[in-house]
């Protein structure tokens, strides 16, 4: 009798289930101050600073860089960040959820996040913070 194969992570990813409306396909590049609403599919290259409502998904193919504000979930299966091995100091992203960098995925920006799931494989070159949970709480104006 053999021995019983360990289950394996694996990441299941379906944008439509996942109410992404937005994508950038492979080979465009778009750069400059952009805000999206919807989540993002991202499978070309995105150069900048905004925000993402909702999900963001780098694809195989994806490249994030810049400054970002992500006010859903994060899914690294491309680039955040240069795809160079050093760090990326001109990219900081921070997540308002969950970031999940898988096998493929390779982060040499600064990212800070309220979690962080680094599948095997995955490569993690700049810095990561763990956000505090009163940064992820709406901020009230007490004054008025």
């Amino acid at each position: 009798m053999s021995a019983p194969t360990p289950p394996q992570d694996s990441l299941v990813l379906d944008p439509v289930a996942m109410h992404i409306v937005n994508r950038v396909a492979e080979g465009t590049v778009l750069e400059g101050t952009l805000n999206f609403k919807g989540g993002l599919l991202l499978q070309g290259t995105l150069r900048g600073q905004g925000e993402i409502a909702g999900r963001l998904v780098i694809w195989h193919t994806g490249q994030l860089q810049g400054r970002f504000r992500i006010l859903g979930d994060l899914i690294v299966l491309g680039h955040l960040g240069g795809v160079a091995d050093d760090t990326d100091a001109s990219t900081a992203v921070e997540c308002l959820g969950t970031v999940q960098v898988a096998s493929t995925g390779v982060c040499t920006g600064s990212l800070s996040a309220a979690r962080l799931r680094l599948y095997e494989g995955g490569v993690m070159q700049g810095p990561f913070r763990t956000l505090q949970r009163e940064r992820l709480l709406p901020v009230l104006d007490t004054m008025a």
